[in-house]
């Protein structure tokens, strides 16, 4: 199953700005899945993309419904080469306003051509969606945004995931953003997301990440005689 190397919460100031958010500094081993989880207030105003490393990220998943919800989206890349010590930066928003974004860095995994992502991304009351994982032993790394800026006390998480960043603007009203991960020892169904609070007006989207592939090539075998 991946490691959770360590992750790194960064968010605006709750009122809103067009800063660009950066990690501390770290230097990742080759082969190390890092995955970027953003999002801001707005459907309409889009996070900014992931650079450091010299690396490539790719989108992998967007919630994007428009109308009155929170935007939220998911990048990762594998390392290659020897970065050396390094920061992923998420450039700004479209526009002013309330943005975070979770960068995890996880050893002994992979990513599909193809990772399993959530089919429904919105909706109100409680949030709540599935994904289908198609590997055993993966992690799911997911984010939910709720644009009602409903109280985050109390917050419960579906499946036994684990918070790794909170953005609370409830003070300004300015949505709240949970981010977390889960287990998925066995291949199928897996749910995501949180039992309260349980009125949010929510867009969620998470991904697979499978566990790395083990085994080569044998040895030598080498056969002594008398």
């Amino acid at each position: 199953m991946p490691t959770l190397v360590n992750s790194y919460f960064v968010a605006s100031p709750v009122a809103g700005d067009s800063s660009t958010l950066s990690t501390p500094a770290f230097t990742p081993s080759t082969g190390e899945v890092i995955v970027v989880k953003a999002a801001t207030w707005d459907t309409g105003t889009p996070s900014g993309t992931p650079s450091g490393g010299g690396l490539t990220y790719s989108r992998y998943a967007t919630g994007q419904p428009g109308g009155f919800f929170c935007y939220c989206t998911i990048f990762a890349t594998t390392v290659t080469g020897s970065p050396g010590s390094m920061s992923v930066t998420l450039s700004a928003p479209a526009a002013s306003c309330y943005h975070s974004m979770t960068v995890e860095r996880w050893s002994g995994a992979q990513l599909a051509a193809t990772p399993a992502t959530n089919a429904t991304i919105n909706g109100s009351g409680a949030p709540s969606a599935t994904i289908t994982t198609t590997g055993a032993n993966s992690i799911i790394t997911w984010v939910d945004t709720d644009d009602h800026s409903s109280s985050p006390t109390g917050r419960t998480y579906l499946s036994s995931a684990t918070e790794d960043g909170l953005a609370d603007g409830t003070s300004q009203t300015s949505s709240v953003h949970y981010y977390a991960y889960q287990t998925a020892a066995t291949a199928g169904t897996q749910t995501i997301g949180m039992s309260q609070p349980n009125n949010q007006t929510w867009t969620m989207v998470g991904i697979e990440v499978q566990a790395g592939a083990t085994g080569g090539t044998p040895g030598a075998v080498w056969l002594l005689t008398a």
